[in-house]
């Protein structure tokens, strides 16, 4: 279970970094549900205003003449009076944030994990968009209108059969569903490759007698005998550990004898000779 835990945040990790390589199957392969989780995408749009400029002009012009009747002559002089103002508006630009909900859905089978997923888009009812118009959505849905695009729910532990066709197209079918649910593949890892248990040591055959009888002494007698760190008693005394090598210890009056022992099978014999001096 630990080994599987440290898989699922790979597979997602991995996701971010590394483009999807598809393992087509025409057959389905069984899987199961081991994990989901939900992260939610943001996506900005920015909207550029170029910048403009206006100039309103406006003035006035006089105009006086004087006709000379002896020469004939028509002579005049005229005056303008112009005044102009300019407006400039410089460029700008707005973001407008949106967010996506990536459902990732984990499932395995005997050898692999696969990351798959579903996206959901936050969007106007077909009600909503004919009532508020194509122009005005994009403004409804950043102001809270709307609701989520719909993705499958799984339960952990639920059965399917994963159909994978290509890089960004996995189907996931089981008797209780009419038709296959379509997802999103991302990626996929192999499993760590079951490592055999050990045996444990059996201390009895099939007779229910002990394989192994150790007889401890020690000079001198009466001291306390440990096994692996446990207390079995004092000198003289048949005990009948597990076999295999163990830490043996006899102590007495303060002082120890220590030894590792590989105990087999039948009878064995000990004795700790202690120093009294």
């Amino acid at each position: 279970m630990h080994k599987l835990t440290l898989f699922i945040p790979a597979l997602l990790l991995a996701q971010t970094y590394a483009p999807a390589r598809a393992q087509t199957s025409t057959k389905g392969v069984p899987v199961e549900i081991v994990a989901t989780a939900t992260e939610y995408v943001p996506r900005t749009t920015t909207v550029s205003r170029p910048g403009h400029s206006y100039t309103d002009c406006s003035g006035t012009t006089s105009y006086f003449s004087r006709f000379d009747e002896d020469t004939g002559r028509l002579s005049g002089t005229a005056d303008t009076d112009t005044r102009c103002s300019t407006t400039f508006t410089p460029p700008s630009e707005s973001t407008l944030a949106t967010y996506r909900r990536v459902n990732y859905t984990i499932v395995k089978d005997e050898r692999s994990l696969y990351l798959l997923s579903c996206t959901q888009d936050w969007r106007l009812s077909p009600m909503q968009s004919l009532i508020i118009g194509h122009a005005e959505a994009e403004k409804a849905e950043a102001s809270g209108m709307g609701q989520w695009t719909r993705c499958p729910a799984f339960s952990i532990g639920t059965a399917y059969t994963l159909r994978v066709r290509n890089a960004s197209d996995a189907r996931l079918a089981s008797v209780a569903t009419r038709k296959p649910l379509k997802l999103e593949y991302l990626s996929s890892a192999p499993l760590p490759a079951p490592t055999a248990e050990p045996a444990p040591l059996k201390s009895e055959n099939a007779n229910g007698t002990a394989t192994a009888r150790v007889h401890f002494t020690s000079s001198p007698s009466g001291g306390e005998i440990y096994v692996d760190g446990k207390f079995f008693g004092n000198t003289p005394s048949d005990i009948t550990p597990f076999t295999g090598e163990h830490s043996i210890k006899v102590t007495f009056g303060g002082k120890e004898w220590i030894r590792a022992v590989q105990i087999t099978t039948g009878e064995i014999h000990l004795h700790a000779e202690i120093s009294e001096k």
